[in-house]
């Protein structure tokens, strides 16, 4: 609802309240006066509570899709099935990135790198090569904390879960709800689809690939907060994508 026509009713229904009490007021009618009286509250919350404009979910969707279109078809290319590993997050103000490992086989990071930007290469050994990539949630994982006015790298294990369930859930109400229980080696999340279902569709669907091994925005938030907390590395085991549901598997390195 636009501005002008948000204060035109406004005033009406206050206009329309002020008449109907003093009309109840004049002929002692009491229960025109609970009538108008609601008419009055209504019209100036309509006046005075500040609209916020809402964004389709097909919308935010399409957003996203052709830059996850572009990872899909490098990672098919160059590394068609190695898993990605989130890396640890040693400062409040770092953002949470990707490392995936070119090689299918490798299982765990390169102890020491050299390189610059986004190619990594192992100094003991130059066939470990790999991609730093900035996390698909970090930017959404940033928005949620400042909904939410919390940071997760203050977060500890104790409350994370519940911290990332009041968040992902009530505060910016991307998700529909999210659980998760720790294991010996990491965690397991499972999320349920909120309001964003066309995007979550959009992205697995045309991108399932990179979906399943580095997770959508929504899981990709949530592992980055995760991350953050732990102040771990952690190896995306499996990321499944069902039809309402999200299932996320992780180790801790």
């Amino acid at each position: 609802m636009n501005l002008p026509r948000r204060w035109s009713i406004g005033i009406c229904l206050v206009s329309f309240g002020v008449v109907i009490l003093l009309a109840s007021i004049f002929f002692g009618q009491t229960n025109l006066g609970g009538m108008g009286l609601a008419s009055l509250l209504i019209g100036l919350l309509v006046l005075y509570v500040p609209s916020q404009t809402t964004v389709e979910p097909d919308l935010v969707g399409a957003c996203a899709l052709s830059s996850f279109i572009n990872i899909e078809r490098f990672l098919l290319e160059i590394s068609p099935q190695s898993r990605a590993f989130y890396l640890r997050v040693n400062d409040r103000l770092d953002t949470p990135q990707v490392y995936l490992p070119m090689s299918d086989d490798s299982a765990t990071l390169p102890s020491t790198v050299h390189g610059r930007g986004s190619l990594i290469v192992d100094k003991r050994d130059d066939n470990r090569i790999g991609l730093i990539l900035e996390a698909p949630g970090a930017s959404l994982l940033a928005l949620i904390e400042a909904e939410a006015a919390i940071d997760f790298y203050d977060v500890e294990r104790g409350n994370i879960l519940d911290v990332l369930r009041s968040s992902m859930v009530e505060s910016v109400e991307a998700v529909g709800d999210i659980r998760g229980s720790f294991t010996d080696m990491g965690l397991r999340l499972k999320i349920r689809e909120g309001p964003l279902l066309g995007m979550y569709q959009s992205i697995t669907k045309s991108a399932l690939n990179t979906a399943r091994r580095i997770g959508c925005p929504i899981c990709s938030a949530a592992i980055c907060a995760i991350v953050k907390s732990e102040k771990k590395n952690a190896r995306v085991e499996n990321a499944r994508h069902e039809l309402g549901y999200h299932d996320i598997t992780l180790t801790f390195l």
